[in-house]
């Protein structure tokens, strides 16, 4: 909204003239007579009266003038910020149909605080109790008529409920819509259709002074819920005024979608929101973490200390806008730059930074055609140094960039095509490759703006683009491939801090799925290295350890990243064979324990540390250990278990992890070979997973409760019965429920809340590989969220959400859409096109 005009000087006749008479015993002492009636008093009533006018006029002329300035240059006042939360919704008892929780559904404080909508559609399956929805501090405006358009420049309308929620990220919180007629929409522009019209959306910008290829605009003042649409100037050659862009028709509809609301109320904490407020049967609600991110509406004080700042944005980098521009700008080796918060994209990143991702540039002639391979071979760090060095130039103080490449998930498409009789089937062909290349290329070619950062790849986009090529019939089938997926897979984490993310290994790569599985990237590999293991560390978020087997040597190299996968480095290597390891976190400091055919040894990962021996049994200083794993919670004490080598038994150290603080646990004579920490509501319990050799059932699963110092007295007692999966090669659990992978069942289930419950074997057409009929190939590696599962075996990974049903999640090949995270690209590899004529034509 515009800027109110501040009273400066907020004195009034009244207290002038009090002002004036306290003069008098000084300057008049003989002036006695004070009264109303007195011609003195009247004379000092009348100067006041001129003097309060004077005050009234004169003194606030600088600062409305300096107000009145920052509202002719668009500074207004930032919107409030809504605060968004994640709801958990759940029945008591599993419903035997699928119950859909409607997005826009209310939700609220017991004692009628701020409401929160959710803006998401959520379902809650049949035999399942709960999901998850997210939700804003905001109340949905839908479908509201603003107006109708003249076709004239410099309409403007305000919405019914202001202020307009500060952009929340999905690109809903403000959608303006005018009336289109049939026929119109020849384009795949966007639109809403309601009550039987269709309404072209138009784009919000910041201002009518930049040349946007699409001129359906509009400006937003969210505060003040004005919209704006281009007003008409006279250029100084021309003989009448024209609008800016485009501006609604005459007669032409005006119709508003927004989010109204927001402000520092809405960071409620968690458990707080527990009453719908539009109830659904048997539902109940809650937030298990507080809501965040509300903001009230900028202060005038504000306002007016910012405003002089935002008119040098043109000498330093302020918005992200700013600093691609000054990326790309800075040095001749970009072509593009994405700049983001980091505290946007990850969990735990510092406050403060800005990561800036590049595209490097080629020649226009390679632009059409380039691949993954020589985009990374362009990838100049003189470039980068040149762009860091121009960024700490001019960003604000305490505010740092972190500048690197931006990633790339390289593609093919399989495509048919069918033209018409009379067409040269190889001209067609050259024309719908020069199509596909310039449509999908991360480059700016010819003027474009190149393929947008983290904007999956659907079919859809590609049936257009052939079917724009004249002499084209039809389009036969697309298939979409991915050039890089997991393999067989060695190796399974989920990321304990960031949402959806979880880690992969295959071969001598590092795969990053940022989307519960749904796309996979690659983000490291190294040559002659194959991934064996991989840990993350819970209190430490963004690190992930990867340890590797360097050629056909016992030799293991362990390789580090602290940001999520985006950076590496070696931080050590064993001249003997690492079976295992685990990370976790003491004070600020991050630690790994490493189970080797040489000993136990303990890593602080700090720049220079080094691995050191831990005496785990002073008469066997090199005992070897199969696994080790932190049982302690996060913040707490370290307490640390290892499984010895040779039938040895289980170890455990309450101190640390410390040399000669270890007491056995039993477990002698059984070949434990895998250690995990299952954790229920208030307690916590070791698992062990045992060897097989051949057809032998195996010993399968074992547990004991860990008390704080001490271990319980009921000792080791065996998970479940009937355990037929021969070798277990790993362990997750959902709280009482608990997921081995194993040699020859697949994924069994055991329940721990209740006894003896058997091991529920996965069914042959569950969707897991089979190696033979009847017979599964091993399960390497199993990993979940609350309500995921995801396994690694041969062929790659494998997904399910009831244990039961499994689906291939690491497919090469896609026939609806790419997934692409939020700042990578995809580059382009080379396409294989079939350009054939109907047959059946003749």
């Amino acid at each position: 909204m515009p800027l109110p005009v501040p009273n400066l000087d907020d004195r009034d006749f009244a207290q002038l003239l009090a002002e004036a008479k306290a003069m008098i015993p000084a300057r008049c002492p003989d002036w006695t007579d004070l009264s109303p009636g007195d011609p003195g008093v009247t004379l000092l009533e009348l100067f006041a009266y001129l003097t309060d006018s004077m005050l009234y006029r004169l003194n606030r002329i600088p600062d409305k003038a300096f107000v009145q300035f920052l509202n002719l240059v668009g500074v207004t006042l930032t919107p409030p910020a809504a605060a968004s939360v994640e709801l958990t919704f759940s029945l008591r008892k599993p419903g035997d149909r699928r119950l859909v929780i409607p997005r826009g559904t209310r939700v609220t404080t017991a004692r009628s605080g701020p409401v929160f909508t959710t803006i998401v559609e959520a379902v809650i399956d049949a035999g399942e109790t709960t999901t998850t929805a997210t939700a804003l501090n905001c109340d949905l405006n839908h479908a509201e008529m603003l107006g109708t358009g003249t076709g004239l420049g410099g309409q403007s309308f305000t919405v019914a409920h202001p202020p307009i929620v500060l952009d929340s990220g999905d690109g809903a919180d403000l959608l303006i819509g005018v009336e289109v007629h049939q026929g119109e929409l020849d384009q795949r522009v966007p639109a809403i259709r309601q009550d039987g019209i269709s309404y072209r959306l138009w784009r919000q910008v910041p201002h009518f002074g930049v040349d946007h290829e699409d001129q359906h605009v509009f400006v937003a003042d969210r505060t003040a819920g004005t919209i704006t649409f281009a007003p008409s100037v006279r250029h100084v050659r021309g003989p009448e005024a024209a609008p800016l862009a485009d501006v609604p028709g005459a007669g032409r509809k005006i119709c508003s979608w927004y989010r109204s609301g927001g402000g520092l109320a809405g960071n409620v904490p968690a458990g707080a929101l527990s009453v719908l407020k539009d109830p659904i049967p048997g539902v109940e609600v809650t937030n298990v973490a507080a809501a965040t991110g509300g903001r009230d509406v900028e202060q005038l004080d504000n306002a007016l200390l910012r405003g002089p700042h935002q008119l040098n944005s043109l000498e330093r980098v302020v918005t992200a806008r700013d600093y691609e521009r000054l990326a790309v700008n800075s040095s001749g080796g970009v072509s593009r730059a994405l700049a983001l918060t980091r505290a946007s994209l990850w969990t735990g990143a510092p406050p403060g930074e800005v990561q800036v991702l590049l595209l490097p540039s080629v020649s226009d002639d390679e632009a059409p055609t380039v691949t993954a391979a020589q985009l990374i071979e362009r990838q100049s760090p003189l470039a980068l140094d040149r762009v860091r060095e121009a960024l700490a130039d001019a960003q604000p103080l305490a505010t740092r960039s972190v500048v690197g490449w931006t990633g790339l998930k390289s593609f093919h498409l399989e495509v048919t095509v069918v033209v018409h009789r009379a067409e040269d089937r190889e001209a067609v062909s050259a024309r719908l490759l020069e199509r596909l290349r310039r449509t999908l290329s991360p480059l700016p070619i010819d003027g474009g703006q190149g393929w947008p950062f983290g904007e999956a790849l659907r079919a859809s986009t590609v049936y257009d683009v052939l079917l724009g090529e004249r002499g084209v019939r039809y389009v036969d089938s697309v298939r979409l491939v991915v050039d890089e997926v997991p393999g067989d897979v060695s190796a399974l984490v989920r990321d304990p801090h960031q949402a959806h993310t979880w880690f992969c290994g295959s071969g001598t790569r590092v795969f990053r799925s940022l989307d519960d599985a749904d796309g996979w990237e690659l983000v490291s590999s190294w040559v002659d290295e194959q991934v064996e293991r991989l840990a993350t560390a819970e209190g430490s978020p963004g690190l992930i350890l990867v340890a590797t087997r360097v050629g056909k040597t016992e030799t293991s190299r362990i390789h580090l990243s602290r940001d999520y996968g985006e950076t590496w480095e070696s931080v050590a290597e064993f001249s003997f064979h690492v079976e295992n390891f685990c990370a976790g976190t003491t004070g600020t400091t991050a630690v790994a324990f490493f189970a080797t055919d040489n000993g136990l040894f303990r890593l602080d990962l700090v720049p220079g540390a080094v691995p050191e021996s831990i005496l785990v049994e002073a008469a066997t200083p090199a005992k070897p250990f199969y696994d080790v794993e932190i049982v302690s919670y996060p913040g707490a004490d370290l307490q640390v278990a290892a499984a010895a080598q040779e039938l040895g038994g289980v170890y455990l150290s309450f101190q640390s992890g410390k040399a000669g603080t270890y007491q056995p646990l039993g477990m002698k004579g059984v070949d434990i070979r895998l250690l995990r920490l299952q954790r229920t509501p208030g307690r916590r319990f070791l698992l062990t997973g045992a060897f097989a050799i051949g057809d032998e059932a195996g010993a399968g699963v074992s547990r004991i409760e860990l008390l704080p110092y001490q271990i319980s007295p009921e000792g080791w007692r065996a998970v479940g019965s009937q355990w037929v999966g021969g070798i277990c090669r790993d362990l997750t659990t959902i709280g009482d429920r608990i997921f081995a992978a194993s040699a020859k069942s697949g994924v069994t289930v055991s329940d721990t809340g209740r006894d003896a419950v058997p091991w529920r074997a996965s069914a042959v057409d569950c969707g897991l590989p089979l190696r033979e009929v009847g017979r599964f190939e091993p399960v390497l590696a199993v990993s979940a969220s609350d309500d995921l599962l995801l396994a690694g075996c041969v062929g790659g990974v494998y997904s399910s959400r009831n244990a039961t049903r499994w689906e291939h999640a690491s497919q090469q090949v896609f026939s609806e859409r790419i997934s692409l995270p939020r700042t990578w690209l995809f580059a382009p590899g080379a396409h294989e096109l079939t350009v054939r004529y109907d047959d059946a034509r003749g």
